[in-house]
């Protein structure tokens, strides 16, 4: 419920700029003293509540024994949100015409990114956790497989991946975690337990 709450929320927080926004450029309701001050206090609440749907977003069960994750490609895609919105921000802030007020919500995303990345990093949101019979991968969005859903499992060049019968695989970059004797020895206690050991390919 949390989670689903910090999602609507920062979505209807954007959602209020973005008209805001549409409002100011397209109309006189709204004049120039006014809407910086709705600027300023509705972007701080949008970095806020994506900080909070990051932090919902990566909740446990308590007894949840969770790895920091943190690879390479998480930052890389995060890095190409943030330097596509400054661009289109600052194309949009040099256009001469009134809708380069529109480059306040391209700065705002591209500096919300930039703190939800610290904040997750700071706060070790980005994990993997075996909970139950529940694979959870935390990085830039979450994904979850089911022990009934894996079709194989197969480790190979520091990369492990777990391929559902749909096709569909996620991909663990195992030899950038910290932590990666520990995560072996959970991953194969957790085959065990779940009787997957006829899952796993040999490397």
């Amino acid at each position: 419920m949390n989670s689903l709450f910090s999602i609507l929320l920062k979505n209807i927080i954007l959602l209020a700029l973005i008209i805001i926004c549409l409002v100011f450029v397209f109309t006189q309701y709204i004049g120039y003293k006014e809407v910086r001050y709705i600027f300023s206090g509705m972007g701080a609440l949008y970095v806020l509540a994506s900080c909070y749907e990051a932090y919902a977003l990566s909740q446990l069960k308590k007894e949840t024994r969770k790895f920091i994750y943190f690879p390479d490609g998480l930052v890389a895609k995060r890095i190409i949100k943030i330097i596509s919105f400054t661009c289109i921000g600052v194309l949009l802030y040099y256009s001469g015409s009134i809708i380069k007020y529109m480059a306040f919500l391209c700065f705002l995303i591209a500096f919300t990114e930039i703190v939800v990345t610290i904040w997750r990093k700071l706060k070790n949101l980005c994990f993997v956790a075996f909970e139950g019979d529940q694979l959870i991968v935390s990085t830039n969005k979450i994904h979850t497989t089911s022990v009934k859903e894996i079709q194989k499992i197969e480790s190979r060049h520091g990369l492990t991946y777990f391929v559902n019968y749909n096709k569909k695989a996620i991909t663990l970059r195992t030899d950038m975690m910290s932590e990666k004797a520990e995560f072996d020895a959970a991953l194969q206690t957790w085959i065990k337990e779940h009787h997957l050991s006829d899952k796993v390919v040999a490397e």
